[in-house]
């Protein structure tokens, strides 16, 4: 009995741990691609709202490929628009791949989940809803191996001062 209780306190305390640790998200979202490929003419949409602009955000994106993923990179096509109707394009290459062919990312031999910084220590604005479109930008048509595709932010960790 005592080590069902002991394990069950470890357990618990795990999952408190786990728990503090992921308070500092203020928003996930993703999309899951059910055939395992990212048409060009899918995309991707995300509408978090921010209402305190007072906090220092890193915005990012979260990626799970596997070894069908042909490339070594991906270019995403990125329209950010501001509750203030402000509109911001860009267009992104992220590495999946060393250039030894090594996968990058997080999983096991046939599976990668990567986590892609799109910006960081940002300020916004404008309170409310902002919307995050994101079209993959290869050249082909149809990119097989790719799982999902997440949106995230984050509250940015405050800067150490320096006491010197």
């Amino acid at each position: 009995m005592a080590a069902k209780v002991s394990w069950l306190w470890k357990l618990t305390f795990l999952v408190f741990v786990v728990g503090a640790c992921q308070n500092s998200t203020l928003y996930e979202q993703g999309s899951d691609f059910y055939a395992q490929s990212w048409d060009k003419d899918s995309t991707l949409v995300f509408k978090p709202v921010i209402n305190d602009t007072s906090q220092v955000l890193n915005v990012g994106f979260s990626l799970v490929h596997t070894n069908d993923y042909p490339y070594s990179n991906m270019w995403l096509f990125i329209e950010v628009e501001g509750p203030d109707g402000t509109m911001q394009t860009d267009t992104m290459e992220y590495f999946l791949a060393e250039p030894t062919g090594q996968w990058i990312g997080r999983g096991n031999d046939n599976r990668k989940t990567l986590y892609w910084i799109y910006r960081r220590d940002v300020k916004l604005t404008s309170p409310g809803q902002y919307r995050f479109s994101v079209t993959q930008g290869m050249r082909r048509e149809t990119l097989p191996g790719v799982g999902s595709f997440s949106l995230w932010i984050e509250k940015a960790a405050k800067p150490k001062v320096n006491s010197d």
